[in-house]
């Protein structure tokens, strides 16, 4: 009893619960669209650009979801928008599983495609509200590592099942979504920021631009442009160059685990400072894509994929850090409008890249997408917004 109840104070149940969420949102939702689009293809019949069109309405209705955060949450509060995203993860895919048309699958896409805009941001003004200060960092690091173990999840079970199995591995993804959504309506407490003791009208109002967020956007955005390019074109790449079968579905498991390791971004931070560890999670993000151009051996393609894995993940467990930081009094605003210019970024990449990759070889796009990556560097956190190290408990 005593072990659980240390358990409890060390990790919060919210924290749990937004774990198995964003396994389910992103690994399950997101990053299992691409894993399984070669069977959309052939099940549908769909072309590969039609394909592209419905993945791209998804991401419209994900931006939708981060807009109506931004817009209401300080009135209705996170735990409505937590639970709206969840139940529409779950009813989008298994609408999705049981369609017999490529219309009903990409309705089911489009309505699964707003759980990750509501769900995300959500969780960090959650987190702010309800747990102790000392351990808001470690929370929302487990958080975002949610979409790491679902991905985990999800290439693991590809992996055994038959590739027609699909429509099984999306339905068990629904359900799995509903009892989520049951122990997060039971767990998650309700209330607004306006409930707060530390609310403030005045700095509710203030502008989420300003000197301080400009880092935090541009970095967004050169994010969003690199990783989706990297999880749009890396399937696709690993299954030309090798014949491996189900070659795809291995390196998005190792991707995967490698992303595991955003459940220590919060100690990270707090051993060595935000802008330190910021900026070597940078570095090695675009070594991950830089060292295609060098080499596609499948040793360095593994490797690739894992340090793509571990540093995507630490750096989307930063964001919603940063966003707490930059944005105090309102935490999920400033994060949702983040997630909103990361997702520009995400629709402009792998358009961008596509369009290169007709004249280029792949090696160049990842060369491309690494010297992008650096960029970053330059719009690291403000020495205001520093975390202070020793925090955690």
């Amino acid at each position: 009893m005593w072990r659980i109840k240390q358990f409890k104070n060390e990790i919060p149940m919210i924290s749990l619960v937004g774990l198995l969420a964003l396994s389910l949102v992103f690994g399950w939702v997101r990053y299992g669209y691409g894993l399984l689009l070669p069977n959309f293809e052939k099940e549908f019949n769909l072309s590969a650009s039609t394909l592209g069109i419905i993945s791209s309405l998804s991401f419209f209705s994900f931006f939708i979801g981060a807009l109506l955060v931004t817009i209401f949450i300080s009135k209705l509060g996170p735990k409505w928008f937590i639970l709206a995203g969840i139940l529409s993860g779950s009813i989008g895919l298994m609408v999705s599983a049981l369609a017999q048309s490529g219309f009903m699958f990409a309705v089911g896409c489009f309505i699964s495609g707003f759980s990750p805009g509501l769900c995300w941001s959500s969780f960090s003004d959650s987190v702010r509200q309800n747990i102790k200060e000392s351990l808001q960092k470690r929370s929302l690091a487990i958080i975002s590592t949610g979409s790491s173990l679902g991905l985990v999840g999800i290439a693991a079970i590809y992996l055994l099942i038959d590739g027609d199995g699909w429509r099984y591995l999306w339905g068990i993804g629904g359900v799995i979504g509903l009892f989520i959504f049951l122990w997060a309506s039971r767990t998650i407490p309700p209330g607004t920021l306006r409930d707060s003791p530390q609310y403030n009208k005045s700095q509710e109002r203030s502008s989420v631009i300003n000197h301080q967020s400009i880092p935090l956007y541009m970095a967004s955005f050169v994010f969003g442009i690199t990783e989706a390019t990297y999880w749009t074109f890396s399937a696709d790449f690993v299954q030309q160059t090798f014949s491996i079968n189900e070659a795809n579905a291995i390196l998005f498991l190792i991707t995967g685990i490698g992303g595991l390791g955003g459940l220590l971004a919060g100690d990270f931070i707090n051993l060595i400072g935000f802008k330190k560890s910021f900026i070597i999670t940078v570095v090695f993000y675009a070594l991950s894509m830089l060292m295609l151009f060098f080499s596609q051996s499948w040793l360095i393609i593994c490797l690739s994929g894992f340090l793509f894995g571990l540093t995507f993940m630490l750096y989307a467990a930063f964001l919603p850090i940063w966003s707490a930081e930059v944005f105090p009094s309102a935490p999920a605003k400033g994060f949702s409008i983040s997630i909103m210019v990361l997702n520009v970024g995400t629709i402009a990449g792998p358009a961008l890249f596509g369009g290169i990759l007709a004249v280029m070889e792949y090696k160049w796009i990842f060369l491309f997408m690494g010297l992008i990556a650096c960029v970053k560097v330059l719009w690291t956190p403000r020495r205001r917004q520093e975390l202070s190290a020793g925090t955690t408990n």
